[in-house]
């Protein structure tokens, strides 16, 4: 593998009710291998998880943007990378539609943990019962959205729909790192 000249931007994104630290650890971590590379730990969706996925993506994507404007100037950016934890992944996969002036810097797309099948069935009734309160008593649409809830067609829920989403360049590589859990997979 060459040697790539410029800025190898990497965005983390955290999940469900985080915030922009949650990610140090794998930042940290990251950044003792590969000491040029450059982090945003996306602060966008903080306090804002309980809103629609579409929303949070754009608002991923907006921050992604005027991050690489104010600190990858002029044609410095080499590559763009996305490393997402839980629901962080799904937000990166709303996000990324609305990064098609990068396509050619995409490089990693990794998610850890991240319900891209979303999370209708599962054999907890414990966890079942939490989820239910959150959706009723907080109003929260992520989960009525993960859920796949938010529509009586499969056809119209927004995790489906995120499946079907068009992306009209290819990422060099993709890594998706989940476990069994209580039957299901997350």
């Amino acid at each position: 593998m060459g040697y790539i000249r410029g800025i190898h931007l990497i965005v983390l994104s955290h999940g469900f009710q985080g915030n922009s630290y949650d990610m140090r650890l794998i930042k940290n971590n990251i950044s003792l291998i590969y000491k040029e590379t450059m982090f945003l730990c996306a602060a966008s969706n903080e306090d804002l998880t309980d809103g629609e996925i579409p929303d949070m993506g754009i608002r991923l994507a907006d921050e992604v943007r005027n991050h690489i404007k104010e600190w990858c100037p002029g044609s410095s950016l080499a590559r763009l990378s996305f490393i997402g934890h839980s629901l962080g992944g799904l937000i990166i996969r709303a996000a990324l539609p609305h990064l098609e002036e990068y396509k050619d810097k995409m490089h990693l797309f990794m998610t850890l943990s991240s319900p891209h099948l979303g999370y209708m069935y599962n054999s907890s009734s414990i966890v079942n019962a939490g989820l239910w309160v959150l959706k009723k008593w907080k109003k929260n649409t992520c989960l009525t959205q993960l859920t796949m809830a938010d529509s009586k067609k499969l056809e119209e829920t927004v995790i489906y729909k995120l499946s079907k989403a068009k992306v009209t360049y290819e990422i060099k590589s993709s890594l998706t790192c989940n476990r069994e859990w209580n039957g299901s997979k997350l």
